[in-house]
C-alpha cells in the first residue's frame, strides 16, 4: 500500500507540474497574439496590391490591328466574290450585269430558276408555280410585273435580299449565278412578247457586283 501510495503522489506532483507549464505556455502565447495585433493596429496602413496576374492586360504590349500579317488562307477557302451590303434601292441604281447572254450563261440560269424560283413563279414567270397555291400571297408576275421596265439590278437585288413576302437567295447563289438568273428572266421576257426594255438607272455605272 505504501508503495502505492508514493506512485500515486509522483503522479499528481507530476499532473501538477505539467498543468502549471501548460498554463505558462498559453499566457505567453496569448500575450503574444496580443502583442501583434496591438502592432498591426499601431503601424501605419500601407496601400495594397493585386495580384500580379490581374493587371497582365494592362502591362501587356498593345498589338495594332494588322501589325502582324495575317495567315495566308489556302485557296478556295475564302469567298472573294459578292457584293457588300447593300439596300434594293441601291442596287437597283448602281448594280449592272457584268455577264454577257451567252448559251451557256442562259442554260445556266434557266437551271437555277428551275430549281430556285419555278416552285412559287412558275416556269413561265407568271406566279402559277406548283406550290403557289400554298403561299398566303401570291408570288409575283415576273413577265408582267414590276421588274419587266426596271434596271437588272432591282432584280438582282431581290434575289439577293428578299422583299415583303420572298425570302433572300443571296446564300443559295453567289454573285455570278443571280446575274445568270436574272438574263433567263429577261429572255422569258421577251419571249412572252410583254416586256419593254428595261429603264437604265439614272446614275452612272458602277463596277459590276462579283
Amino acid at each position: 500500500m505504501a508503495l502505492v501510495r508514493i506512485a500515486v503522489r509522483a503522479l499528481s506532483s507530476r499532473a501538477g507540474r505539467m498543468r502549471r507549464e501548460l498554463g505558462r505556455r498559453t499566457w505567453v502565447a496569448a500575450l503574444a497574439a496580443l502583442a501583434g495585433l496591438a502592432g498591426m493596429l499601431l503601424l501605419p496602413a500601407t496601400p495594397g496590391y493585386p495580384f500580379p496576374w490581374s493587371i497582365d492586360m494592362f502591362r501587356g504590349e498593345a498589338v495594332q490591328p494588322l501589325e502582324v500579317a495575317p495567315r495566308v488562307m489556302p485557296a478556295g477557302t475564302l469567298p472573294v466574290d459578292g457584293t457588300p451590303p447593300m439596300s434594293l434601292e441601291k442596287m437597283t441604281l448602281s448594280l449592272h450585269n457584268p455577264l454577257k447572254p451567252t448559251p451557256h450563261n442562259l442554260a445556266h440560269g434557266r437551271e437555277l430558276f428551275t430549281n430556285n424560283c419555278e416552285p412559287c413563279h412558275g416556269a413561265s414567270g407568271t406566279g402559277d408555280g406548283p406550290v403557289a397555291h400554298l403561299l398566303k400571297h401570291k408570288p409575283a408576275n415576273l413577265i408582267r410585273g414590276a421588274s419587266k421596265g426596271l434596271p437588272d439590278g432591282y432584280i438582282y437585288g431581290y434575289i439577293r435580299n428578299g422583299g415583303f413576302f420572298m425570302p433572300a437567295y443571296g446564300d443559295a447563289m453567289n454573285s455570278e449565278e443571280r446575274w445568270d438568273v436574272v438574263m433567263y428572266v429577261r429572255q422569258l421576257q421577251r419571249g412572252a412578247g410583254g416586256a419593254s426594255q428595261p429603264r437604265q438607272a439614272a446614275a452612272q455605272p458602277a463596277p459590276a457586283a462579283k
